[in-house]
């Protein structure tokens, strides 16, 4: 529904807005007098005999002492200590362990009464499958998102979801069966405006409900940046009164022969990584995808979850069931070998999303060419907050490092985290940090160009070896 609404300002945007320059006074002067909507309450409410003058007035003395103790009340209040400022970024610690949360014992009676006996059956029939695919090994990043998703609906009733073509599955299946099983309130086929149905998730969260939104392609969460502020700030701009649990999930970045051009190859991590109470989290792997989603839908603050673009149905796995994974960890997926930290020839690796994959390539290519050189693999599973402390951990046994950056060189993720190492980790460095990240042309179509402003396994195996032999 989309309700219209001519009004009237009475002030300008701002105490230093120009207003005489509009020949607004007499706008003003008349729209105190013909359009305040409280006067024109008072009289319809005396002209239909609602109220009478004697009760009219009584409701108006009451509203003036509300008004006068709100004001009494701010005025009397003590400045607020510096420390509340961090106390309010997000209303749940980042360490907290999502395992540990509870619902209500009545939560699983209400999902049994509002899912019909059909959509039930049919629904514990595709995540038994699931389960089983997960067992095997081969379940998709996809389908465990998804199956992250129906589990954590079926556990509890107030978790609502957001998507496009989100009946058919959307282009993963992460919200496949959700309408079909929880109906179209819970669960939302949504126009093409995700600035709209990220808005409608942001009423839900302040309102007592954990909306999920899938954005297909995070690009497109462009469009729903104002939005998506909002809900970073909400928990702080309310006092700590409103809870913000929104949890956004989408593929993206940027792997190399991605094919897919300018608009749908945007860093939009970059974008949002100055967002303040965001938790950011990526993963290349079904077993974060699936641990991860079910921590940021307990979660009771905004998160987003980014996903690789072409890894989403490639990459399988195994799962660890029914298991929430921490939202402020890196994830360690190669140590380098002692002989090779001994003669200074290892080297950090930072990177995420397909930078995982190539850097994995980059662990073979070394093991065939160059067996004396190896790298430590960390994996940011958490951009927002920094795991510091597993990267500092590395340095201290190989002093050198380089981050694979699926993001620009100016304003992007590897620049952040470069500085923070600079400044927190410098005396564990021996030599500079080399940062392997886009280039700030827009991403090519055509994989010839793509080459010049995307990097890759090839880029990464050159810098390590480079690391390694000094060459700066």
């Amino acid at each position: 529904a989309i309700m219209q609404v001519h009004t009237n300002r009475f002030q300008g945007h701002s105490p230093a807005d120009p207003e005489h320059e509009r020949g607004r006074k007499d706008e003003k002067k008349w729209a105190r007098a013909e359009a305040d909507p409280i006067k024109i309450f008072e009289t319809f409410a005396l002209d239909s005999k609602l109220l009478t003058e004697n009760q009219l007035e009584e409701a108006k003395k009451k509203v003036n002492i509300q008004v006068k103790e709100a004001v009494d009340f701010a005025t009397k209040s003590e400045v607020p200590p510096r420390s509340l400022a961090k106390e309010l970024e997000y209303p749940d610690a980042p360490s907290t362990d999502y395992n540990l949360r509870t619902v209500p014992e009545t939560f699983k009676a209400i999902t049994e009464k509002i899912v019909d006996k059909e959509s039930y059956e049919r629904v514990t029939k595709h995540i038994e499958s699931l389960r089983s695919i997960a067992k095997a090994g081969t379940i998709t990043i996809g389908d465990a998102v998804n199956l992250a998703i129906l589990e954590e609906m079926i556990r509890d009733p107030t978790t609502t979801i957001h998507a496009e073509d989100l009946q058919a599955g959307s282009s993963y299946n992460i919200p496949k069966l959700t309408q079909q099983t929880f109906g179209k309130l819970r669960a939302a086929d949504e126009i093409i405006d995700e600035g709209h149905f990220i808005g409608k998730a942001l009423g839900e969260g302040m309102n007592g409900f954990r909306p999920i939104v899938e954005l297909m392609n995070t690009n497109f969460g462009i469009y729903g940046m104002a939005e998506l502020s909002s809900a970073g700030n909400t928990y702080a701009t309310t006092g700590g009164q409103f809870q913000m649990p929104m949890t956004i999930i989408g593929a993206g970045g940027t792997a190399p022969n991605q094919a897919l051009g300018a608009e749908h190859s945007q860093p939009y991590h970059a974008y949002v990584m100055g967002i303040p109470g965001l938790k950011i989290c990526t993963t290349a792997s079904p077993s974060g995808a699936y641990g991860i989603t079910k921590s940021l839908i307990r979660d009771n603050g905004p998160g987003i979850l980014f996903l690789p673009v072409k890894m989403m149905k490639e990459t399988k796995g195994s799962l660890d069931l029914d298991k929430c994974l921490p939202l402020n960890k890196a994830t360690v997926l190669h140590t380098a070998s002692e002989s090779s930290v001994k003669e200074n020839k290892a080297v950090t690796v930072l990177t995420y999303l397909h930078g995982v994959k190539e850097a994995q390539i980059t662990i073979e290519t070394l093991k065939s060419n160059n067996k004396d050189i190896d790298i430590d693999l960390i994996e940011l599973t958490s951009l927002k907050p920094l795991d510091i402390e597993t990267i500092r951990a590395s340095l201290k046994r190989t002093h050198k490092l380089a981050i694979l950056d699926e993001s620009t060189l100016s304003g992007g993720v590897g620049a952040t985290i470069s500085a923070i190492i600079s400044e927190t980790c410098f005396y564990d460095l021996d030599a500079p940090i080399k940062r392997l990240c886009m280039d700030d042309a827009p991403v090519p179509y055509a994989s010839s160009m793509e080459q010049a402003v995307v990097k890759r396994a090839s880029d990464l195996t050159a810098a390590v070896i480079d690391l390694v032999n000094n060459k700066f």
